[in-house]
């Protein structure tokens, strides 16, 4: 098999002058001089640019290595589902997760900044989320990433890649930024997501859909509840359609679950974040229970939307209510930052194909998790350093994140100092993951006012 590869001088090359200005080098890198977190910002946004942004289709890589080398699954990966179908432990894993929240990080960089460098990126990360929703033929299915050729993809999406791909488009979508042709294909495209996903109840399909589904936005839990009204409500607000409108008023007056509590009802109760390394989740009648921040944000971010798009002051304040239950409930998971020495020592040795001995034949989505479960142990054993960069920069970046999105200053208060210093902690050229990307919408939507 080929090993296939971005070196950091095709980055340069395909990248453009813009991107290439913002290259900072990997060796003799110094913490940024400045203005605290606008600084640091900067410097992951630059770093980001360098390693992470495909140059030719404008997606997110999940990892690479210290200058940009990546080993790409080719077609015939994606179509046997080496190493596994999810894409689990491949670098095109999380394309549209951590795209589509990126692409809500250059819309407030862009609306702070107005610059043209700004602009392109956001624009050449929405043309990347765009390919993703149309690489599929079933109605529903958003690619997680692409394969060396460009256009293979494994089989599964999940709802932790379709809620944040809607989301950055549809901040996108209702800026300056697209032209008005752009902007009606992507409401265009949105709303035939949306509507497929209504038609398979709102579960998230795989591609073919006969390797079944990946996830739901039905269940009683916070996550999924905000989830599913803020579909409705910015199909609305995109499209004008009522049917979307009255959709979402039905879905949050339903009453759902055990406790027969309206999805409105679950949207205020907030949620409760554990450590990942917990061995038992509590559970309560009055919250979600999370051990991951990066995949819980996502119900932050959807509720954050439905307290901006919503009139009615009741229930904007069971939004603002939840939004400040999960600020509260995320302070505490800032603290592992100060796990994060600044040399890291752990190994980290991008190659999956170690996995394919352990590979066999998934004939649905169901096989597919149980064999990329199977297969986590063994990539974590060889990659103890993704394990640390998820603890120590990760978590507590998106901890930070779900405390900006609260619509209170008190949400927010007294942080500014210790976000600044958490940022400026961070040795952004000596990581591999790019989970530290929400570090550009910490930075600004921090400074959002509720």
């Amino acid at each position: 098999m080929s090993r296939i590869l971005y070196p950091r001088r095709r980055f340069i090359s395909q990248a453009g002058c813009a991107a290439a200005a913002l290259l900072l080098p990997v060796r003799g890198w110094s913490a940024p001089v400045g203005s605290g977190m606008d600084a640091a910002s900067e410097a992951a946004l630059a770093e980001l640019w360098r390693r992470w942004v495909t140059p030719d289709h404008g997606t997110v890589l999940a990892y690479a290595g210290l200058d940009g080398q990546v080993v790409l699954p080719t077609p015939e990966d994606c179509a046997a589902a080496r190493p596994n179908g999810m894409s689990w432990c491949t670098p095109i894993s999380d394309g549209p997760l951590t795209g589509g929240l990126l692409l809500d990080g250059l819309c407030l960089r862009w609306q702070a900044r107005r610059t043209r460098e700004t602009a392109a990126q956001a624009r050449q990360i929405a043309r990347g989320l765009v390919a993703l929703g149309r690489a599929g033929r079933t109605p529903g299915f958003v690619a997680r990433g692409f394969a060396s050729d460009g256009r293979g993809y494994y089989p599964a999406s999940s709802e932790d890649q379709v809620m944040p791909w809607v989301y950055g488009l549809w901040r996108y979508a209702r800026s300056e930024l697209p032209e008005p042709s752009e902007r009606r294909e992507i409401v265009a495209l949105l709303e035939g997501c949306v509507r497929a996903l209504e038609k398979h109840t709102w579960q998230v399909p795989c591609e073919p859909l006969e390797f079944g589904y990946r996830g739901s936005f039905i269940r009683a839990k916070h996550k999924d509840t905000t989830r599913l009204l803020f579909l409705n409500r910015a199909l609305h607000e995109l499209t004008g359609r009522t049917v979307w409108l009255d959709n979402y008023r039905r879905l949050a007056e339903e009453r759902i679950g055990p406790e027969q509590r309206t999805r409105i009802e679950w949207c205020s109760a907030g949620m409760e974040f554990v450590n990942s390394t917990a061995e038992v989740i509590p559970t309560k009648e009055t919250a979600s229970v999370s051990r991951s921040l990066w995949t819980s944000s996502l119900a932050q971010a959807a509720l954050r939307g439905l307290w901006e798009l919503e009139t009615d002051p009741g229930w904007r304040r069971e939004y603002a209510r939840g939004l400040s239950l999960n600020a509260r409930a995320a302070r505490p998971h800032l603290a592992p930052v100060h796990e994060h020495p600044a040399e890291p020592t752990e190994a980290f040795d991008g190659d999956w194909r170690a996995l394919n001995p352990s590979w066999k034949p998934q004939v649905n989505c169901d096989e597919a998790i149980i064999l990329g479960r199977s297969q986590l142990p063994l990539w974590e054993k060889r990659n103890p350093r993704l394990r640390w960069e998820d603890n120590t920069v990760r978590e507590p970046l998106f901890a930070a994140w779900i405390i900006s999105l609260g619509s209170t200053a008190e949400d927010r208060q007294g942080l500014e100092g210790p976000l600044a210093d958490m940022l400026g902690r961070f040795r952004w050229p000596t990581l591999v993951t790019s989970g530290f990307a929400i570090a550009v919408n910490v930075r600004h939507q921090f400074a959002v006012t509720g």
